[in-house]
């Protein structure tokens, strides 16, 4: 396999584990998000009503928060299954779920400190912009090598470094993918969502929305978790030589 880090050869690499682990990768983002399928199924049981729709509204708007914090969890399990394909073994639904339970807290720690830069150097645009690519492997790096909170902003720093245009082209990519799907979800499901003269229909079609959403937003977070799991591995691999039977020892 070709280990030199690209836009390419990321994306290729990481759709094709993705592809090759649908099935698996799905089941347990669904696990991991069940507490938002319950949470959105319980505000949109039954008619809808006005009342229902502005709660519902609510859970929308909390939403992005929710999943931020579960795809931490979907990274940290998925990050282990990619490991192992990058082996060429396939890893057990038990153990990707184990590994994200048992590395959940210092990779959420990572990831939380990691948000909190990228959204204060956002104030100024650029500087969110290298900061979200010099952070890129924050989770990965804290999964894979426990070098503590801080240790695993320092690592992802230290492993980006000289790639951060690629980086950002790969980010955009997928963020420009999210976009396009996001508006074609509201698109297809709700598309007189601003005309009052609608609202029956909106409401009536809001359930489905959200359900759809939900499963775009699973869709997406398995893929980026996934992506930013070979991404490590190729940074890694450019960068010290490492390979994937490495990776994988790590577990053992």
């Amino acid at each position: 396999m070709n280990t030199t880090f690209g836009i390419g050869n990321v994306l290729g690499t990481g759709i094709r584990i993705w592809v090759k682990n649908f099935a698996p990768f799905m089941l347990i983002t669904a696990l991991i998000y069940s507490p938002l399928w319950i949470w959105g199924i319980t505000t949109v049981h039954g008619e809808m009503t006005i009342e229902k729709l502005l709660a519902a509204a609510r859970v929308e708007q909390f939403q992005a928060l929710l999943v931020l914090l579960l795809n931490v969890f979907v990274s940290a399990a998925l990050t282990y299954g990619v490991v192992m394909e990058l082996r060429g073994q396939r890893a057990s639904l038990g153990a990707c779920i184990a590994t994200g339970l048992g590395r959940f807290f210092p990779a959420l720690g990572s990831a939380m400190l990691s948000a909190l830069c990228i959204l204060g150097g956002s104030l100024l645009i650029i500087p969110g912009i290298i900061l979200m690519c010099m952070l890129y492997v924050t989770t990965p790096a804290a999964v894979l090598e426990r070098p503590g909170v801080l240790g695993a902003l320092k690592r992802s720093r230290e492993l980006t470094h000289g790639h951060k245009f690629e980086i950002f082209g790969l980010c955009f990519i997928m963020l420009l993918a999210a976009f396009a799907l996001g508006k074609l979800v509201q698109t297809m499901t709700l598309p007189h969502l601003t005309e009052r003269a609608y609202l029956d229909e909106t409401m009536r079609n809001f359930p489905t929305y959200m359900y759809v959403n939900l499963v775009l937003q699973m869709v997406l977070g398995s893929l980026n978790a996934a992506m930013a799991a070979v991404a490590y591995y190729f940074l890694r691999s450019e960068k010290e030589g490492t390979s994937a039977d490495e990776l994988a020892q790590i577990f053992d």
